[in-house]
């Protein structure tokens, strides 16, 4: 809760506050559907970066823990949740933008490629996002990271859980108030 939370950064731990949550799902199967880059992922990312009041992700996040479980799924990740146009997002991960002291370091954790417990996957996302910004990933740690986003889908790429993380409470520093989604 937020009193524990000002409690502790008083008593000099870090914290990571929520800045913004959203969840979309779309059917399995319907005529058009885009596999690659489903509406459901394009939906809950503008949700999310409206929420935390982010305007360009790949400027404005410093670290991203997505549920990538294949490698070709990065590039893909990165179209469907703004960090590069449709058709762009390998040249990000071929250029090392996505590795640690890239502009966005995508699963400095490892992510599912590592490891990669269903049900538990996406928490760990998750989590990973907010050891970031509390600065306690150790040998995986981005350096300076102080927003950071956690990715979680499931399904047949048809369930999105996304939040945005930071290591300065909302409303100060220039960042938004928390705002759920619906």
């Amino acid at each position: 809760d937020e009193e524990t939370s000002d409690r502790r950064v008083g008593e000099g731990f870090p914290v990571a506050w929520i800045h913004a949550t959203a969840l979309r799902t779309e059917p399995l199967a319907y005529a058009g559907r885009d596999q690659v880059n489903p509406q459901a992922g394009r939906d809950a990312a503008a949700a999310l970066w409206s929420a935390a009041g982010i305007t360009s992700p790949i400027d404005e996040i410093d670290v991203a823990e997505i549920y990538v479980p294949f490698s070709w799924f990065e590039p893909m990740w990165l179209e469907n949740l703004g960090f590069a146009s449709e058709g762009e997002g390998w040249k990000l991960t071929e250029a090392g933008e996505t590795a640690i002291g890239g502009r966005i370091p995508v699963n400095p954790s490892g992510g599912v490629l590592s490891s990669n417990p269903i049900g538990a996957s996406g928490m760990i996302r998750f989590a990973e996002a907010a050891i970031q910004v509390m600065g306690k990933a150790g040998q995986h740690q981005v350096p300076g990271a102080r927003k950071a986003l956690g990715h979680a889908y499931g399904g047949g790429s048809q369930y999105y859980s996304m939040w945005v993380v930071g290591s300065d409470k909302p409303g100060s520093g220039g960042t938004t108030s928390f705002k759920p989604t619906r």
